[in-house]
């Protein structure tokens, strides 16, 4: 996971004092308490109607980068057997060793947290029926793009069908490269956000700029886009990710900014996705997230926007499925008025239109045709005789 600045601690002390506050989490957003209250990403995404649709149970999403804390209250029973691929954490991925603004565990409480903390006040996850499969690929402190290639391959080889890439890369290497087009090749969606590197040369970083990869900027409070996400042709979709809570190792909870914050929303909208329509593709998946994204700046693809920040209710909501030829990188317009996108819209247009020529052709025929048997049956005027 990228560095964050601003990054600060909302630890257990804050929990405790809003516990007093706290009812069940499972009405509606005004009503829920603690940890929840905080989570403001949550409300934006209207997650409580998201959830009436989908918790994306029966999904697992592999978390690539310093390994998640398996141990935390709310990750309990979300993390299932990882695998460390750089000699970082050892074992399972199943334990954090990554800086404070770096950890995986920060991701997969996004993704997964289960809020049973604080009893049941804790941090929620955007699908918190999901489940998360840790892999470590750092070491050192750092990131490594071989193994991050290494830890795509198993993903996939073990059924994993979403991928948050909590790691980025000046340059990639063709491990990564060709890891990245294998798990497009497997049907996976593929999530990594854009970079923090808007303010400083604004290059692109990888393996969100690869091919297939949905390359994610962070937004603010306000639907904002965060001042320093990278910025280009090749975003993709837009999340909250400006103070962000969510879990952290130790037991303990985490604020921070940047597009690795706002990557696992995404992630997380796949997870339901795929849990309700186990039978769409990768493309639809991202497809369906795209066309009911919200839109921001300009119309269709926008620079700092990409398609717009992903509504996932409005997705679950709209249960038609989208082309499954649909592309699954940023297309130059947007997706609606793409050919194979229009094409079943503007057919059946047309075939309506065509339909009520019809319909209204043979009514004028019959109303001249009853104007005509009327006239012939008037009976004469006989006002002449005497």
């Amino acid at each position: 996971m990228s560095r964050h600045p601003f990054a600060g601690r909302a630890g257990a002390v804050i929990a405790m004092m809003t516990l007093a506050l706290a009812t069940p989490a499972a009405a509606s957003d005004s009503q829920s308490g603690g940890l929840h209250d905080s989570e403001w990403a949550l409300t934006a995404l209207k997650a409580e109607r998201a959830w009436k649709f989908s918790k994306g149970a029966g999904v697992t999403v592999a978390v690539i980068g310093t390994g998640v804390d398996a141990s935390h209250p709310d990750l309990r029973g979300r993390v299932v057997r990882g695998k460390d691929f750089a000699g970082g954490t050892g074992g399972y991925g199943t334990r954090d060793g990554g800086k404070a603004a770096e950890q995986a565990t920060h991701a997969a409480g996004i993704i997964a947290g289960t809020g049973r903390n604080y009893r049941g006040d804790g941090v929620y996850g955007l699908a918190p029926k999901a489940k998360v499969m840790p892999l470590g690929v750092y070491r050192d402190g750092k990131p490594l793009a071989d193994p991050t290639a290494k830890a795509i391959r198993h993903a996939v080889d073990h059924g994993v069908r979403v991928i948050d890439l909590a790691v980025d890369f000046k340059r990639p290497t063709p491990a990564l490269r060709s890891a990245v087009k294998y798990a497009v090749g497997k049907d996976a969606v593929i999530v990594a956000g854009a970079g923090d590197n808007g303010k400083i040369g604004n290059r692109p970083t990888y393996p969100a700029a690869l091919p297939g990869v949905v390359a994610v900027v962070a937004t603010d409070k306000k639907g904002a886009v965060w001042t320093s996400s990278h910025h280009g042709g090749k975003t993709l979709l837009a999340a909250p990710g400006v103070a962000i809570l969510t879990t952290s190792g130790n037991n303990d909870y985490w604020t921070g900014d940047g597009t690795a914050f706002a990557a696992p929303w995404v992630a997380a909208g796949a997870a339901l996705l795929r849990s309700a329509h186990p039978r769409w593709n990768a493309n639809q998946v991202v497809q369906k997230l795209i066309d009911t994204a919200d839109r921001k700046g300009s119309s269709g693809h926008d620079p700092r926007y990409g398609y717009g920040v992903i509504a996932p209710a409005k997705a679950l909501a709209d249960r038609a499925a989208p082309p499954a030829s649909a592309e699954l990188s940023a297309p130059r317009r947007h997706p609606s008025a793409t050919p194979d996108a229009a094409a079943p819209k503007t057919q059946g247009d047309e075939s309506a239109l065509v339909t009520i020529g019809v319909v209204a052709g043979v009514l004028v025929v019959l109303a001249i045709l009853a104007v005509v048997l009327i006239s012939r049956r008037r009976p004469p005027d006989n006002s002449h005789h005497g």
